[in-house]
């Protein structure tokens, strides 16, 4: 009598993560477990996230993740459209709401934060719902929201001639600022575009700007001054130097001008050498001749060139 093998179990092997001691007991596979799982494969399918759902079954939301995964839930993708879908049938739910909000001006994001809801959901819903008399109310809302107030010219003199009877003179620009906040005045910046500056703003309302003395600058760095320092540096180190050579000799320095300076007054570097090279020259030729002279006192300066003195 011949024995027959014995049937290999085919029952598939529970899935440890199910059956974790540490995990949720509803979700270990006994009687009724499944079931629960579905529900939750379901509620995934419908666009729920993670935490809703693992706050409607009292489990973490990492528990939630091991099910959907262990239990092959739905794709990324039809999670994504899903969610969508489902954003959008509760901003739908609350339409009356949010066209309420959208028609008094207020932004679409703003309406979604207060109400629990998707911006990008809210955009959509009022774009699909939203008449051309919900559209013509909002642009009502809106154009009050902007509304500022305007001021004609008229009203300009008048607040100009306010301010000078104020400082019992032809007011300055900061002055008329100062007294134009303290009464309500159209603002200087107001005055200065409606009426193209001060002093036409002032000359529309018959007053004349004050007129200050010019003060005459004199400039510490001429050309002769430069020169005469020039010369004084060339003496000192005994040579014609170079720019580097120049400010690192002229450093704390007060007496003497800054390289910028002299290049801005006198030029390039290389015509300031060229010139001293030149007077250089020029001394050795007038001693030469026997007339000792010394070089810091030529009146050169720029107004001989080398070929000039050379010739």
């Amino acid at each position: 009598m011949s024995t027959l093998p014995p049937t290999p179990d085919t029952t598939p092997a529970p899935n440890s993560a199910l059956l974790d001691p540490a995990g949720c007991e509803d979700c270990c596979l006994v009687p009724g477990s499944l079931q629960r799982v579905r529900r939750m494969q379901a509620l995934r399918e419908q666009g729920w996230s993670l935490d809703e759902i693992a706050l409607r079954f009292g489990v973490s939301r990492e528990r939630v993740r091991q099910i959907m995964r262990a239990h092959s839930g739905p794709a990324p993708e039809d999670i994504a459209e899903a969610r969508r879908r489902r954003a959008e049938a509760q901003a739908e739910a609350r339409i009356d709401e949010l066209l309420t909000r959208w028609r008094a001006g207020e932004p679409p994001r703003v309406a979604a934060s207060e109400l629990g809801l998707q911006a990008a959901a809210c955009r959509s819903t009022i774009e699909r719902f939203a008449t051309d008399a919900d559209r013509a109310a909002r642009k009502a809302s809106m154009a009050g929201a902007r509304w500022v107030q305007t001021y004609s010219d008229r009203d300009i003199i008048l607040a100009l001639v306010s301010v000078s009877t104020h400082v019992g003179r032809v007011p300055s620009a900061k002055e008329y600022a100062a007294h134009a906040r303290e009464l309500n005045y159209p603002s200087l910046p107001t005055v200065l575009n409606r009426m193209g500056g001060w002093t036409n703003a002032l000359r529309a309302t018959g007053m004349e700007p004050a007129t200050t003395p010019a003060h005459a600058r004199k400039r510490r760095w001429t050309d002769e001054a430069c020169w005469k320092a020039l010369r004084r540096v060339v003496r000192e180190l005994g040579e014609i130097p170079t720019v580097l050579a120049y400010e690192r000799h002229a450093a704390g320095r007060a007496e003497l001008p800054s390289s910028a300076t002299l290049r801005n007054r006198l030029g390039r570097w290389s015509a300031i050498s060229a010139q001293l090279a030149a007077e250089r020259e020029l001394a050795l030729h007038v001693t030469a001749a026997g007339f000792p002279v010394d070089l810091p006192d030529l009146p050169f300066g720029g107004r001989y060139s080398p070929a000039e003195v050379l010739s």
